[in-house]
């Protein structure tokens, strides 16, 4: 099997994002997915074109800023992925962490016959819970690739986990993350699970006052 992963950095937002990317890259690693890393300056259109030609993954991700129909390469001038080279991930399985992509972008790689992860609104998380939300975003990477789980049971099983979370920080006093946990569950979508039509929500905000990996 073999995986591109993507991970800009360029503001606060994608340090996180970055960081959370790190255990999906440590996984691929240790469970022998060939994984292509295009990260920083390397996490641009171009190089995300010619990763997908030449060595034709299995599995495309990415962390960093989204909006509603792109995902955005380093430093958001510019859509690594966008309605226009969305066809190059036809057949292919996509699992993002970005705000918005779900909405638009998500089901019309569905519609060229890709699977799509991510989120149909603002992934929200706080820096007081890094841990916490890093597990979120990651679990179904997880359920999916490295355990084998169906499409289905994977979606399933994430959005039981971000509930989980949510009511342990509920318990642990963080009612701020506790929200932004639950909200973030609830947008998570899998392009294949379910139909795109049945979707509704999509990616990133942080901190005591939350930031949005999002571009307007």
């Amino acid at each position: 099997m073999k995986a591109v992963l993507c991970r800009p950095r360029f503001d606060s937002p994608t340090e996180y994002t970055f960081a959370f990317a790190a255990e999906i890259l440590q996984w691929c690693r240790q469970a022998g997915i060939e994984v292509t890393e295009l990260a920083e300056e390397d996490a641009v259109r171009p190089a995300v074109e010619t990763a997908l030609e030449k060595i034709n993954p299995d599995i495309f991700v990415f962390y960093g800023h989204g909006s509603e129909d792109c995902l955005w390469g380093q430093g958001a001038n510019e859509a690594a992925i966008d309605l226009k080279n969305c066809d190059r991930l036809a057949g292919k399985e996509v699992f993002t962490l970005a705000c918005l992509s779900a909405k638009d972008l998500g089901p019309e790689v569905w519609r060229k016959g890709g699977t799509y992860w991510g989120y149909v609104d603002v992934f929200s998380f706080t820096t007081d819970s890094l841990a916490q939300f890093q597990e979120a975003g990651n679990c179904g990477f997880h359920y999916r690739f490295l355990e084998g789980d169906s499409r289905e049971n994977a979606l399933t099983r994430a959005k039981e986990t971000f509930t989980r979370l949510s009511l342990e920080l509920v318990a642990a006093g963080n009612t701020l993350a506790a929200i932004f946990m639950r909200e973030d569950g609830e947008n998570l979508v899998y392009l294949d699970a379910h139909k795109p039509e049945e979707k509704e929500g999509c990616l990133l905000g942080l901190l005591k006052l939350p930031l949005r990996l999002r571009k307007n």
